[in-house]
């Protein structure tokens, strides 16, 4: 992969780069071999008309490689948007993006973007043992606005958007809003809190473990709620924090098994992290 990062003039910069992907993966399950070998262009801009105010574009094509460890030193966003996802091995996918963020104050920014995935999916017939490509279709969508009124509180409000349409054989198409509401209080001392309280709103057309097609959606409130302590000199963070807080019950298909949007039970996790 290649990245080049050029000045232009009116305060923007040109992202142009490019990846090439070779890759063979014998399925053991039909014993047949999927290779799929493709050039990714890259393309990206990003505009400061005035200072406070920031205009980013892109498009380019991804190969979802094998990755060790699922990490990469390759750069992971153009122009702020994402590159990969936990889309199935050699999945071929198009993304278009356009953003928009704006200062209006010292301690008030918010902002816009709108992206959207045309995916190719590798799939398994696993009664006739071919292998076939599946085309999926996503638009994800996101607005947000954060303000720090004092020195130790932070607020933060998101509207977050996802449409979903797998249009051949299985005629799968949901859509997912999310809106997070969080605040951050901070005490000169170390001691910090922090609360967050998101809205999910989900339903479309989902596919069960038997492959049936059903009709589905549920709208729910999730609380985390996490406390720590910040060590003397930065020597680290001491922190617990509580995910789906009340335990509670729902139904959502969750699209990203890695880096999930929630908990589907109560989670609590103790960090401690230190810095020499």
């Amino acid at each position: 992969y290649l990245y080049s990062l050029s000045s232009l003039p009116l305060s923007a910069t040109l992202i142009i780069g490019g990846s090439a992907d070779l890759y063979r993966d014998r399925e053991k399950v039909i014993d047949k071999l999927l290779e799929r070998n493709q050039f990714n262009p890259k393309f990206g801009l990003i505009w400061n008309p005035v200072p406070s105010t920031t205009f980013r574009m892109a498009g380019f094509r991804v190969m979802k490689r094998a990755l060790i460890a699922n990490e990469t030193i390759e750069p992971t966003q153009v122009a702020g948007f994402l590159q990969f996802f936990d889309d199935f091995n050699a999945t071929d996918s198009k993304v278009y993006g356009i953003g928009l963020d704006q200062k209006f104050s010292s301690n008030l920014s918010g902002g816009i973007e709108f992206t959207r995935r045309d995916l190719d999916l590798p799939k398994i017939d696993v009664s006739s043992g071919d292998i076939f490509e599946e085309n999926e279709k996503e638009k994800l969508g996101r607005g947000y606005l954060y303000w720090t009124p004092f020195t130790w509180a932070a607020l933060s409000a998101e509207y977050q958007f996802e449409h979903i349409d797998t249009e051949e054989s299985f005629n799968v198409d949901f859509k997912t809003h999310r809106v997070p509401l969080g605040i951050n209080l901070y005490h000169p001392e170390g001691v910090f809190v922090k609360l967050k309280a998101t809205y999910m709103n989900q339903e479309g057309n989902f596919i069960d473990s038997s492959s049936i097609i059903f009709e589905g959606g549920d709208q729910y409130w999730i609380c985390d709620a996490s406390i720590g302590y910040r060590l003397p000199k930065r020597f680290g963070i001491l922190s617990i924090e509580a995910k789906n807080l009340f335990d509670r019950t729902f139904m959502f298909e969750e699209i990203d098994t890695l880096n999930p949007l929630i908990q589907p039970d109560r989670l609590i996790i103790g960090k401690l992290t230190l810095s020499f």
